[in-house]
């Protein structure tokens, strides 16, 4: 049960944060080497390397690095470690945040080759082979869903070209990570960066890696790195023993919490979660349709966190916005090239069917109050419909 006494957040992070969770986080602050802290932070790790299928019979776990600090703190610790100064980087961008990705690569001092794509379009897998062979780039990141757009990549493909030509792969799986698949072992990726506040629940303030034993041994292998702080070999003994091996203070706070929320998770079963979340995006997808909010990209195309639409003529981003949050509900502007266009909804963590029924009939509303023809009930009832059709696997 997430906290009712805020608006509901229907953006794409933070999420709506569960009252258990936040409880958690109010209990008084432990020591950062206190075994209550050290027993967290494992139950931490063990929930994210489940979350992100880090585990396989064949090989070591990865190691889950734990640090306050956002999204953006994490790609930056995803790559600093695995390229050194003017050394090849070739990121594939599908959006906003695959644009991102490049200019912490340029910041650290990479020579950042892009490979991209129309907004609400994926990025072929051969044209992303084809730059690693003409780049020789050791190393690429992807996105698994841009934010910006809803589109998923076909990472996947990207992760299987990159283990067969020894590239080093970083998936950006901010918005996915507790909500989506990954498949980290299955797929062989080498570094998957998330943080808290998405789709696993918690509140903001953690930046999260999981780091395979591959790319670890690609970092021992340089000469060093850009950052003391976000260094993994600085971080590692403390990850694998934060009661005995101090390197620098963990947010102890946050890491009950977050031990709290992958309760929770694993309680609901990651599975049945990754299900949820795709009955989710399907529903939602339907509710706003019938209130002419139709998705920016194709169906065919979008992940399971995050749609992007556009508005009916007449309404402004803005004034929808505005006019929604007057009944106690958040929904985002869309960002970057599609801005002028539409706007965003988030539907993912803790978020389920009753959060979008009060969502999608907030914005019902909301075009009413503005003058658009809309048909009062219809997306209540789309939406209620889609959840109860049978999900495909």
């Amino acid at each position: 049960m997430r906290s009712t006494s805020a608006p509901l957040l229907l953006i794409p992070g933070p999420t709506p944060v569960p009252q258990r969770v936040l409880e958690a986080l109010a209990r008084p602050t432990e020591s950062h080497s206190s075994s209550v802290t050290a027993s967290a932070l494992q139950r931490l790790q063990e929930g994210v390397t489940q979350a992100v299928g880090g585990q396989s019979s064949a090989g070591p776990a990865p190691m889950v690095l734990v640090l306050g600090g956002s999204g953006t703190l994490a790609l930056e610790c995803g790559i600093v470690n695995l390229v050194a100064p003017g050394e090849k980087l070739l990121v594939v961008s599908h959006g906003l945040f695959g644009e991102r990705y490049a200019a912490v690569g340029r910041a650290i001092g990479a020579d950042v080759e892009v490979v991209e794509c129309p907004w609400g379009e994926q990025v072929p897998p051969e044209q992303v082979e084809a730059a690693l062979i003409s780049s020789k780039a050791k190393v690429m990141t992807a996105t698994h869903v841009d934010t910006a757009t809803g589109v998923v990549s076909p990472f996947r493909d990207y992760a299987r070209i990159a283990d067969h030509l020894g590239v080093t792969m970083v998936l950006d799986a901010v918005a996915t990570v507790g909500g989506m698949s990954v498949d980290m072992a299955e797929n062989r990726i080498d570094v998957v960066v998330t943080a808290s506040q998405k789709a696993l629940g918690m509140p903001p303030g953690l930046a999260i890696l999981a780091v395979s034993q591959r790319a670890l041994e690609t970092r021992r292998r340089l000469s060093g790195c850009r950052s003391y702080f976000l260094d993994w070999l600085n971080w590692e003994a403390t990850m694998g023993d934060s009661a005995g091996r101090y390197f620098a203070t963990i947010p102890t706070n946050m890491i009950i919490a977050g031990k709290a929320a992958v309760d929770i998770a694993i309680e609901e079963g990651w599975e049945n979660r990754f299900r949820r979340h795709r009955r989710m995006a399907r529903s939602a997808r339907r509710g706003l349709r019938a209130i002419g909010l139709n998705p920016l990209a194709q169906d065919a195309v979008l992940g399971a966190t995050v749609t992007a639409t556009g508005v009916p003529e007449g309404v402004t981003p803005s004034d929808l916005r505005l006019e929604v949050a007057k009944d106690g509900v958040a929904i985002a502007g869309a960002i970057g090239k599609w801005a002028p266009l539409g706007v965003r909804f988030g539907h993912m963590g803790a978020v389920d069917l009753p959060d979008l029924l009060q969502g999608v009939a907030a914005v019902e509303a909301a075009l009413a109050r503005l003058g658009a023809p809309v048909e009062r009930g219809a997306g209540v009832a789309e939406l209620v419909a889609g959840w109860g059709d049978e999900l495909p696997d």
